[in-house]
């Protein structure tokens, strides 16, 4: 009876520490596990150079 529990108990450890390590990075690369503050840089100069990139594709797209 002890081997049986003790190899649940490995088998849902081990999975529960895979399914940890691999949520781990999306919730630190969008500030989950920082204090809120994301490790993504969001100044408003990348938004308006993706606009204008985008702008851009419509312009080849028309043409």
């Amino acid at each position: 009876m002890k081997q049986h529990l003790f190899i649940i108990l490995t088998i849902v450890i081990a999975f529960s520490s895979f399914m940890l390590g691999y949520s781990l990075p999306p919730f630190l690369e969008v500030g989950f596990g920082d204090n809120g503050a994301p490790s993504i840089d969001t100044s408003g100069d990348d938004e308006a150079e993706l606009m204008k990139q985008f702008e851009d594709l419509y312009r080849e797209v028309e043409e």
